[in-house]
């Protein structure tokens, strides 16, 4: 873990996919050595909307151990310091029943849809996956 920087309480996050790497690509050593020597002045932390392991393989092993901040899975799990500080999931956020009661009212609703979508996914018979795509 870097050492305390100048302005702690001024905090810098960057995006992987697009910021600091081409997407799904590896950062550079000139980008890495940039984020390093900005963390000497400030806070820095790294947002992705991949998960841990995609976003090691962009920035590097023990990224979560490099800067204080990381914030994965489009900030669904949280590190602070390179330990776990936060996960969090739909359903632990609207509980278990609202996910369910969520659930029914859109495939309900999606019944009484007249698109036509709905037949060209019928015929090319992949009803289920391309259904829940494009619920979810």
């Amino acid at each position: 873990m870097s050492n305390t920087p100048e302005k702690p309480r001024t905090i810098a996050l960057f995006d992987v996919d697009g910021t600091l790497t081409i997407p799904r690509g590896e950062v550079t050593p000139d980008m890495m050595e940039f984020m390093k020597e900005l963390s000497k002045k400030i806070t820095v932390g790294i947002v992705g909307g991949s998960d841990l392991p995609k976003q090691q393989e962009q920035l590097g092993d023990g990224i979560v151990d490099t800067f204080p901040y990381n914030f994965s899975q489009n900030g669904l799990v949280a590190y602070k310091d390179g330990k776990i500080l936060e996960v969090q999931t739909i359903s632990k956020f609207l509980g278990e029943d609202n996910v369910k009661r969520l659930v029914n009212w859109v495939m309900k609703y999606l019944a009484d849809v007249d698109i036509p979508v709905k037949v060209s996914i019928c015929r090319r018979g992949q009803t289920n996956r391309k259904l829940f795509d494009l619920i979810f």
